[in-house]
């Protein structure tokens, strides 16, 4: 055996060994969750409501406005095989879904499409303003 390689050997086996233990600590039986929990999915008679609508390669609007603390019913209609997730949320969404959320903390969140759709996909994206 080669002696350089013989002498990382144990540099090998830890980062092996790390991985491992990595891995086994990200699995559990609850979904992943797709960021902080800025926005949570209640039960609460939403006091507003947002709906958007997907076409090809781009959503109706370039930004939507909503009112943090207050639950929120989005609705997603579709022209076409799309869905949206919101960045830095577990808000994701299926066309024809209508959900209710709550969003705790104010600021600018991504919205994207969250299937891939064709050549534009990557430009399909818009922004959820939480005031």
């Amino acid at each position: 055996m080669n002696r350089s390689l013989f002498r990382r050997l144990p540099l090998i086996a830890a980062a092996a060994g790390f991985l491992l233990i990595s891995a086994a600590c990200g699995s559990s039986s609850a979904p992943a969750s797709n960021g902080p929990s800025a926005a949570v999915e209640t039960t609460a008679e939403p006091t507003q409501d947002l709906v958007i609508k997907a076409t090809n390669y781009k959503f109706d609007q370039e930004s939507y406005t909503i009112k943090k603390g207050e639950p929120l019913r989005i609705k997603l209609e579709s022209d076409g095989i799309h869905g949206i997730r919101v960045a830095n949320t577990s808000v994701k969404m299926n066309a024809g879904d209508e959900k209710v959320y709550s969003f705790s903390e104010a600021g600018e969140y991504q919205i994207e499409c969250s299937i891939p759709c064709g050549p534009g996909h990557e430009k399909m994206i818009s922004v959820l303003k939480v005031v």
